[in-house]
């Protein structure tokens, strides 16, 4: 039979670790198109446009002033950078969107904080010490200015301060051991969410896939922790370790009104705030339908990020949103 989970905030900090390794290599399938309408738009996100030119000319200043990219320019992984900036400016219209109707503003006080620290004091190394997905985040930071990082860095934390403990999600969940199975599964799924149950039952005896009694290969707890209504996510198993893919169907998300009692905020580290927080705006994302120039690449809805668009491949983290979200 299909395992009916429900997944809150609380067992997602305890398996923080896991889940940022583990989000790290998603990537994303969507119902939106692969390019853009608009010649000259990045980015349309609902009735917002992010221009080719003002992402061409963040990259050209980003060249001109920073040693780091030049380098590298000169591997020729420009690319990591121009999708970085894609990236962030997204991250900040959803954000601003949210904040807006979540009434959050960053702390004054915790603004004039951050700016002391200069968190910009550091120059960036040319020497490879830094691998480039960490690198390219610091010099699109740098380049869009310390205003606007430390204010999407606290707007991100409040918004994970305010829904840890309380937001949950209930799911389906159904392990498959083969990749194009589990990804066929997926879509039927989110091509047809009020059948999920038959649909896994179906598959599970097709198969004979094995039923779970805990969610395996890569903590599906933790991506929930944004889930959205109707999503339909694949899991696939740990690198080497013979276990199956799980798929798994969002069926609803609530937010209560106070946090779970075993909730312990101690547990969580002020630096992981800012990325739960981002994974906090995928129903924005969702709602807003992020069309992405196929020159920069494809949304991913699970890390929140663009990825190019040969990574939206089966045996990667999926994420397709529901019939309902499309």
């Amino acid at each position: 039979m299909v395992v009916r989970g429900l997944a809150t905030v609380t067992s997602v900090i305890r398996r923080t670790g896991l889940l940022m390794t583990a989000v790290a290599s998603v990537a994303a399938l969507t119902a939106c198109g692969t390019g853009s309408s608009q010649p000259n738009a990045a980015v349309i996100i609902d009735d917002r446009t992010i221009s080719v030119d003002d992402v061409q000319s963040m990259l050209d200043r980003i060249v001109k002033e920073q040693p780091a990219a030049q380098t590298l320019a000169q591997q020729h992984k420009l690319d990591l950078v121009a999708r970085e900036i894609v990236t962030q400016l997204v991250t900040h219209e959803l954000l601003t969107a949210v904040a807006e109707a979540d009434d959050l503003t960053p702390d004054p006080d915790q603004v004039q904080e951050f700016k002391e620290q200069n968190p910009f004091a550091e120059e960036l190394p040319t020497d490879g010490s830094v691998p480039p997905e960490q690198l390219v985040s610091q010099l699109v930071y740098r380049a869009r200015g310390a205003d606007a990082y430390v204010n999407d860095q606290l707007l991100l934390a409040e918004l994970a301060s305010t829904y840890l403990g309380r937001a949950q999600a209930t799911y389906n969940i159904l392990a498959v051991s083969d990749g194009d199975e589990a990804r066929k599964l997926a879509e039927e799924i989110a091509a047809d969410p009020d059948r999920s149950g038959d649909l896994m039952d179906a598959a599970q005896g097709e198969l004979g896939a094995p039923a779970l009694e805990q969610p395996t290969g890569g903590s599906p707890n933790g991506v929930l922790l944004a889930g959205v209504d109707n999503a339909v996510y694949i899991f696939p198993p740990a690198e080497g370790s013979g276990e199956a893919y799980n798929v798994v169907h969002v069926l609803s998300t609530d937010v209560s009104s106070t946090p779970a009692d075993d909730f312990d905020p101690t547990q969580i580290e002020a630096t992981q705030l800012p990325s739960l927080g981002r994974y906090l705006l995928r129903a924005q994302a969702v709602e807003d339908h992020i069309e992405i120039s196929p020159r920069f690449g494809v949304w991913n809805y699970a890390t929140q990020t663009v990825v190019p668009t040969t990574e939206a491949k089966v045996g990667e983290q999926v994420v397709l949103p529901g019939a309902d979200n499309r």
